[in-house]
């Protein structure tokens, strides 16, 4: 595959999802090291970073935008908070400024109510017969797991019975 073929495929794949910086540079050396396991020449690190550069200048690839829509979806649909978010932008190589904006820009998702209402489901879903102390322990766990802050979740099931 030649650097052109290769911008070709990543600009129809980018058009197709949504896709970070960090994403794109992983697999221009996924796609490397396959070619060179071929006995082919893979791609330079300067190649690379060209094609990563001339995508985000064509606007295929933005970091911000990635890290807004990353941050919606996982709040809607994933139930998930922004510690376990940022956590994990962060690990796709989104600069940490970028996730505080993104997290920022989206603070509605986080709205309390909507962790009250996940709480208390799991609240509900517990077993009998355990004490109230084991429910709050297995609330708490299951919250500081999906990425919510442990005052936030301390504050929502102090009131729990």
């Amino acid at each position: 595959m030649t650097p052109q073929q290769a911008l070709a495929r990543l600009q129809a794949q980018c058009s197709r999802s949504e896709m970070c910086s960090g994403q794109v540079r992983r697999r221009l050396q996924k796609w490397s090291a396959a070619q060179q396991q071929k006995g082919l020449p893979g791609f330079s690190q300067q190649q690379m970073e060209e094609i990563v550069a001339l995508l985000i200048k064509e606007r295929f690839v933005d970091d911000a935008r990635f890290a807004g829509a990353y941050v919606r979806d996982k709040a809607r649909f994933a139930g998930w908070g922004a510690v376990k978010i940022a956590y994990n932008l962060k690990g796709l190589g989104i600069a940490e400024y970028v996730v505080k904006e993104a997290i920022g820009e989206n603070m509605e998702s986080f709205a309390p109510d909507r962790l009250y209402d996940m709480l208390q489901k799991k609240w509900n879903g517990l077993k009998r017969g355990l004490t109230l102390q084991q429910k709050r322990e297995k609330v708490l766990r299951f919250a500081l797991g999906r990425g919510f802050q442990y005052g936030q979740i301390m504050d929502i099931i102090k009131d729990f019975k």
